[in-house]
């Protein structure tokens, strides 16, 4: 029998956040859905909970909405959000959204957002820490409210990395891992990977793999 998203309030870490609190962030860099939705809940030691729900990518909490209130729990009990087709597993604290390719092969997507909170302005007007980086207006997290003044801003990075998943796990895509999944390829992998470089983004990175499962040429 489901349990009700009422279940929630007896996770541990628990705490509320205001509709404000993310001030200029767009919604779709603060939380890994663009919105809030029903979905499912599935931990390691009880039964499911559903409610409208939404993951955080600067603090990897848990967040959902009771009436006008969001909450965020931070539970380490939670193992797995599904939401209409979407599916996120958390594994050693970090959501990671799941794409499969194949039954057997799945690509794990992580994205964080960072608080650049020592960044210092250098010469010509560079950042000293990033220069991919986008500006914000007020946010809360990790239990702290940040109002930026005009005069004052404080950058954010936001940064994206692909995974092979597998039972539970995650795995770096690199040449060590892909060879040990593709044993067949390994010499044209080898050879590849001389002149090319392994792709960066999750659109790129999933068409690479669909490639070599499927045994097309690189």
């Amino acid at each position: 029998m489901k349990r009700t998203v009422l279940l929630l309030f007896l996770l541990a870490g628990l705490s509320a956040f205001g509709q404000e609190a993310r001030g200029d962030m767009p919604a779709d860099v603060f939380y890994l859905l663009p919105e809030f939705r029903q979905g499912m809940v599935y931990f390691s030691d009880q039964g499911p909970a559903q409610g409208t729900l939404n993951i955080c990518a600067v603090d990897q909490t848990l967040r959902f909405m009771d009436k006008d209130q969001e909450l965020a729990s931070g539970a380490d009990n939670i193992n797995r959000v599904v939401v209409d087709d979407i599916v996120f597993v958390r594994i050693d604290g970090v959501f990671y959204r799941l794409y499969p390719i194949t039954d057997d092969l799945t690509v794990a997507y992580r994205r964080d957002v960072e608080i650049l909170r020592d960044v210092k302005t250098g010469a010509y007007g560079m950042q000293s820490r990033t220069s991919s980086i986008r500006e914000v207006g007020s946010l809360q997290s990790d239990g702290m409210m940040y109002t930026l003044q005009s005069s004052k801003s404080y950058p954010y990075n936001v940064s994206e990395s692909c995974f092979l998943y597998q039972a539970g796990s995650v795995t770096p895509i690199n040449k060590r891992s892909l060879r040990k999944r593709f044993p067949a390829r390994k010499d044209e992998l080898d050879a590849w990977l001389k002149s090319h470089s392994l792709p960066k983004t999750l659109d790129d990175t999933r068409a690479f793999l669909s490639r070599l499962n499927s045994g097309e040429e690189l």
